[in-house]
Parts: structure tokens; C-alpha cells; sequence
């Protein structure tokens, strides 16, 4: 016994569709995703970055009486950011 089946309404039996919930992206459905120009390459952390980084170096150094300066923490603060953000 054969079952015939019947289109739905607006729609026919050959049109193929995504099953719901599972549509595709425009990027993979390119099957590639490119990344901006700048999002390869290193940039040098901000003075802002830097800053606040020293500021919670210094503190972490002031409440454990650790020795060192105020250049000290900027310089570690920097190499420590810098360290992050990957090779160069």
C-alpha cells in the first residue's frame, strides 16, 4: 500500500528547507569565517591598561610588603599585559 503524500499549503514536495531551530549562518554557509585586518596583529597595551594594571600591582605589593616602586609596577605591569596579548 502506497501512501500519497500531499503538499502543504504555499509550499511543494521537492522544496527542501532547513529543519526548524537549525538555520544556517551567512558565514557558514560560505563554509569560511575571516577575521578583521586588525585582530592579527599585536598592538602595544594602552597607558589606560597599563595604569590600572600597576594600580592592582601596587596594591597586591603594598598589602604584602613586598619590595619595589612605582616604576617597577608600571614596567611589570606592562610586561604582564604585554605577555597577553600574544607573540609578536
Amino acid at each position: 500500500m502506497k501512501i500519497k503524500k500531499t503538499p502543504l499549503r504555499g509550499g511543494s514536495i521537492n522544496q527542501k528547507s532547513a529543519p526548524p531551530g537549525r538555520k544556517k549562518s551567512a558565514i557558514a554557509a560560505k563554509g569560511k569565517v575571516s577575521m578583521p585586518p586588525e585582530a592579527g596583529q599585536t598592538t602595544a597595551p594602552l597607558d589606560e591598561q597599563i595604569r590600572i594594571r600597576a594600580y592592582f600591582i601596587s596594591e597586591r605589593r603594598r598589602r604584602f610588603a613586598l619590595p619595589g616602586d612605582v616604576d617597577s609596577d608600571w614596567l611589570e605591569a606592562k610586561r604582564q599585559l604585554l605577555s597577553e596579548s600574544g607573540p609578536r
